[in-house]
């Protein structure tokens, strides 16, 4: 992986085998490319499709950027789906997701990744649980960030290694300038433009919708919309930034 900042480009990356005879899948984030937390992986369903039966050694994160569907795990109920939903996974749970008539489409994986991504060959855990969250219903935000930063998934509703953050940038708007010590950080852009500085190696880069931006533990870095336009994503530190979570509790 490189020693700084880098932008993907989300439409290509490591083929996965995720969908049950149809669909399409591949990682933008994981092993790959040198990513040791996150794995950051596209999957689309096409309408009444469905994914294989999915089990991880740890913990998995998900979130719906368009479509409708159910995820369905191997113990307790199905799960209704639709835009804005994430699915919190923890390690030994089987499950699987299926696509309404919408068709469904899904950003994440399981964080850290799986060698075996593209089945449940991972040994079950009694008790390991499936949850749905959402990105309108946050557990708490974090000013430092920007003034629309929700914690949706993360220590606080209990995932340990797995989280996923929703970020709205106002037009003009910049993060505090940080790092993280120990935490890859992995933003998913979904709507807007704008360029992240990687202070740590005094450059700048353009990213726009459709583009990842993967930052490696310890690189100061800050995010900043364009004027024109503000951005939306989703993402963040992984395995979670407690030190960060406990100066925003401050």
């Amino acid at each position: 992986m490189a020693d700084g900042v880098v932008v993907l480009d989300a439409s290509a990356g490591a083929p996965l085998e995720l969908g049950d005879g149809a669909g399409e899948s591949h990682a933008v984030v994981g092993p790959h490319m040198g990513a040791e937390h996150r794995t950051m992986a596209v999957l689309r369903l096409p309408a009444g499709a469905a994914s294989v039966v999915l089990r991880h050694p740890g913990e998995a994160v998900w979130y719906v950027a368009a479509g409708d569907g159910l995820a369905r795990p191997e113990a307790g109920e199905e799960l209704e789906l639709d835009e804005g939903t994430m699915v919190h996974v923890e390690a030994g749970a089987a499950y699987r997701f299926e696509a309404g008539t919408a068709g469904l489409s899904l950003l994440g994986g399981p964080s850290p990744p799986d060698p075996e991504f593209g089945g449940a060959a991972a040994p079950a855990r009694e008790g390991a649980r499936v949850r749905k969250f959402h990105r309108d219903r946050p557990a708490r935000r974090v000013p430092m960030i920007s003034s629309d930063a929700r914690l949706v998934v993360f220590p606080g509703v209990g995932a340990e290694t797995a989280n996923m953050n929703f970020v709205r940038l106002e037009p003009g708007e910049e993060n505090v300038p940080h790092a993280h010590a120990t935490s890859e950080d992995t933003i998913y852009i979904l709507a807007g433009s704008g360029t992240v500085a990687d202070l740590s190696n005094d450059t700048v880069q353009e990213f726009a919708a459709g583009n990842v931006i993967h930052v490696p533990p310890g690189v100061e870095h800050a995010v900043r919309a364009n004027r024109g336009e503000g951005v939306v994503s989703v993402g963040g530190p992984c395995p979670p930034d407690r030190a960060m979570l406990q100066r925003a509790e401050g």
